[in-house]
């Protein structure tokens, strides 16, 4: 974890006595992508930190997303119930009405693209954000340049290992090649042909949109019987998107928790993370031959996934970032934070 200088003091009735941190739990999931925040919601109770349910109707859900659009949602006053711990796939505010008029707000930032940083800039100005943190390590030091009064850390994604099968040996697997989610083109067109030729079990998105299995019960046990998994970060499948931001996402995490061969690209922070780099790069015009190689001698990949999953343990949970975000967020003490600093930074 990394960042800018620590909080900023503010006066108060109990000076210097911590806060009692919070997180906004999560009602439903409409997406496999999105069952993250369930596994960080577990890691969050499980350190003892307190739940808080935010149920919005559909009346409430429609001026909600309205505000958020017409940038009317704002922090006006901190509780002194203590800041809330909020997951956000986007500087969209409509989950966080109408509580963030009155609660301070501590972002875990997914999704914190280039293109974006204009709306995050003016999310977190609005709702006096003094402590974000950022799953992109990019992300986290832009802001810490452009926002000093907001204390700006790099805390990389993670999973649940429990939730995942890694049981299976790879040679006992019968899926050869797994792509999900988003997909690099050029890697796929030049390999789907040469698989379906050499009669290899190759899953993927065959039409746009359409996810490649149903449930959250069937893409994990799809990962346990999958011997390759394809991870790319999206500064490769989708620059127009991301921008310059190369990040390691949860994809990564889970296909090491079900004990994947990882091949495509392993982006520096998860070679920082894990103090090698676990993913097999792979070689452009020798796709298929790379691919062919490793399925041919998957008893010599065992000790290397095994390596990987070993490494997750250790510094790949949520658990252990639940840790972090605890700890970091006693350091806000039960003071405001001088007001003239955001105010300046709003007119810059």
């Amino acid at each position: 974890m990394e960042g800018n200088a620590g909080s900023v003091p503010r006066p108060g009735a109990n000076c210097g006595m911590p806060l009692q941190l919070r997180f906004l739990k999560t009602t439903a999931i409409k997406h496999v992508s999105r069952y993250v925040f369930f596994y960080m919601d577990s890691a969050m109770e499980a350190a003892g930190i307190a739940p808080m349910h935010n149920p919005q109707g559909k009346f409430e859900t429609i001026v909600a997303k309205i505000l958020s659009r017409l940038h009317l949602t704002a922090n006006f006053r901190r509780s002194s119930k203590g800041p809330m711990f909020v997951p956000c796939m986007s500087p969209s505010e409509s989950k966080l009405f109408p509580f963030a008029y009155w609660t301070e707000i501590i972002p875990y930032c997914f999704d914190c693209w280039e293109p974006d940083y204009p709306a995050w800039r003016s999310f977190f100005l609005r709702h006096r954000v003094r402590l974000a943190f950022f799953s992109a390590r990019q992300s986290a030091r832009h802001f810490a340049g452009v926002l000093p009064a907001m204390k700006s850390l790099w805390l990389p994604e993670a999973t649940d290992p429990s939730e995942y099968h890694p049981e299976r040996r790879l040679a006992d697997r019968d899926i050869d090649v797994l792509e999900v989610g988003r997909k690099y083109d050029r890697f796929h067109s030049s390999i789907v042909q040469v698989m379906a030729a050499n009669k290899r079990v190759h899953l993927f998105e065959k039409i746009k949109g359409e996810i490649v299995f149903a449930d959250k019960a069937s893409f994990t046990d799809g990962l346990g019987r999958s011997k390759i998994s394809v991870c790319f970060p999206c500064s490769q499948t989708h620059v127009e998107r991301s921008g310059s931001i190369e990040t390691v996402t949860h994809r990564y995490f889970e296909s090491m928790a079900s004990k994947c061969i990882l091949l495509g690209h392993c982006p520096a922070e998860l070679a920082d993370l894990f103090g090698y780099n676990p993913v097999f790069e792979i070689q452009p015009g020798g796709e298929v031959q790379q691919i062919e190689s490793i399925l041919s001698n998957l008893d010599s990949f065992q000790a290397i996934v095994d390596r990987n999953y070993d490494r997750l343990l250790q510094v790949g949970t949520w658990r252990s970032r639940a840790s972090v975000i605890m700890e970091t967020a006693e350091t806000l003490s039960a003071r405001s934070a001088p007001q003239q600093a955001l105010r300046a930074q709003e007119h810059k």
